[in-house]
């Protein structure tokens, strides 16, 4: 069963998703840095790329949004109905779309469609008829709609309240784009607490917990107009909620590159511009009876972990896992269908490949937030991302290079002062800085800084003045 712990302050949103008592999904928003999906715009196309097919749309924010054209072509000056579907990361704008949609709690609109669909978590083929046959009588010509997992079993009356708000909506928009000069915002997406109620309210969950009154009320009265099973709702004073709850141990974890699996194995996980590679190792494993069911238990492992990870740390794109070597076709099978299997609770329905001779798997999932680590962490100033510094033989060697490139220099002071972290201590001794004194024909002097990085090195001139 799962839960959602929400931390609400006006500095910034928490949102823990708990399945089993385990962190599955975190999402956090800024005070300063709240996402854009589900917001429409009336934006005005600044640029026209042929050549990849998309368009630059202004929508008065820091950064023009990316919009792919397709066989529907525009030109600089146009305006255009756009809904955000990806926030921005990085140097990259957020992503458009044209096909609008509007979700509600139990059906989403589709202002660029005509059908009815109903998700596919609703199995039972009479109650699928059910709500196609009420659909297709609500709603009007042109509008399509997709009936939500939480609409199963739901009276006709509830799923046209739903309907009719959402139609509301799409008038209220309609008339804002009309009388909008400009780029414009027309419609902004519910706030995080709101969203998450009504996008995880199909997931069995059995608790929420909020720390916020005002937040909790709100969330009350959602809970109480859906007239369905509801999970218990609390209320949380006094400490920490996270802290409460054990979240902020697993939330650190996340920047780490290496992760633990439950028998001694491990998971490297390394992200690069193009994709995100997953190896999966051996490590310190407890060794079963022969070496194939070892191999066979620590990807199992790895399969589950892996699912997880890529709810929890939000890892969108392309993403390769190297699993250690199989050789039997059971084998394989069995940890795809593991996999598959762990996959099945991720909203954003990762694809999956089928593994390569090389035990290699390739799994594409879809993106629209903004990278967890990019909120929660920077780059390292000393090894600007790479996870690496220069090692101290490297440094000592560089030193040394310069030094002698320094001495050849016309002019160049005698008497030097070099400025180094103490991590070099022990290497710079002081029979090394008589050998470069020797070497280079100039007396050099020695100062440690404990503020410096690792990595600085500084050689200044150290004459003093008489």
């Amino acid at each position: 069963m799962a839960k959602i712990v929400m931390s609400i302050s006006k500095d910034e949103t928490r949102m823990a998703l708990l399945e089993n008592d385990r962190l599955m999904e975190y999402i956090l928003e800024r005070g300063n840095g709240n996402s854009l999906v589900g917001s429409v715009y009336k934006g005005i196309v600044s640029r026209v790329v042929h050549s990849i097919q998309a368009a630059f749309v202004d929508i008065d924010q820091d950064q023009n949004a990316f919009l792919y054209m397709g066989d529907k072509p525009l030109t600089e000056g146009q305006t255009v109905l756009i809904q955000i579907d990806k926030d921005a990361r990085g140097t990259k704008g957020p992503t458009a779309t044209r096909g609008i949609t509007l979700p509600g709690k139990f059906v989403v609109l589709l202002l660029s469609a005509d059908y009815v669909g109903i998700s596919r978590k609703i199995a039972d083929v009479a109650e699928r008829q059910r709500l196609e046959t009420i659909c297709n009588k609500l709603r009007p010509q042109g509008i399509g709609v997709v009936v939500r997992t939480a609409a199963e079993g739901v009276s006709e009356e509830l799923l046209r309240q739903d309907l009719d708000d959402l139609l509301e909506q799409y008038r209220v928009l309609s008339a804002r784009e009309k009388v909008a000069k400009g780029a414009t915002l027309l419609h902004r997406e519910l706030d995080l607490p709101i969203r998450i109620i009504r996008d995880y309210l199909s997931m069995n969950l059995e608790e929420i917990i909020v720390d916020d009154k005002p937040t909790f009320d709100r969330v009350k009265e959602l809970l109480d107009s859906l007239s369905i099973q509801a999970p218990t709702l609390k209320f949380h004073e006094g400490e920490d909620i996270f802290s409460f709850y054990h979240l902020n141990e697993a939330i650190q974890e996340t920047a780490n590159r290496q992760v633990a699996l439950p028998g001694g194995g491990t998971l490297v996980i390394d992200n690069t511009e193009a994709m995100t590679v997953i190896d999966v190792n051996s490590g310190s494993f407890n060794a079963r009876s022969n070496l194939e069911e070892t191999t066979l238990e620590i990807n199992r492992q790895a399969a589950v972990e892996i699912a997880r990870q890529l709810r929890l740390r939000d890892i969108g794109g392309i993403i390769v896992v190297d699993f250690i070597d199989m050789h039997r076709d059971a084998q394989k099978l069995e940890i795809m269908s593991t996999l598959q299997a762990a996959l099945e609770g991720d909203r954003m329905r990762p694809k999956v490949q089928d593994i390569t001779v090389l035990n290699l798997v390739e799994i594409t999932r879809k993106k629209s937030r903004q990278n967890l680590s990019t909120a929660l962490f920077e780059e390292c100033p000393a090894c600007h991302g790479s996870g690496k510094i220069f090692s101290r033989d490297t440094l000592i060697l560089d030193i040394r290079r310069r030094l002698r490139s320094l001495m050849k220099k016309q002019g160049s002071s005698k008497n030097l002062l070099l400025q180094v972290h103490p991590w070099l201590q022990d290497l710079l001794r002081e029979r090394v800085i008589k050998e470069w004194g020797k070497e280079f024909a100039c007396s050099i002097a020695v100062e440690f800084h404990q503020e410096f990085h690792p990595d600085t090195v500084q050689i200044l001139d150290n004459k003093v003045d008489k």
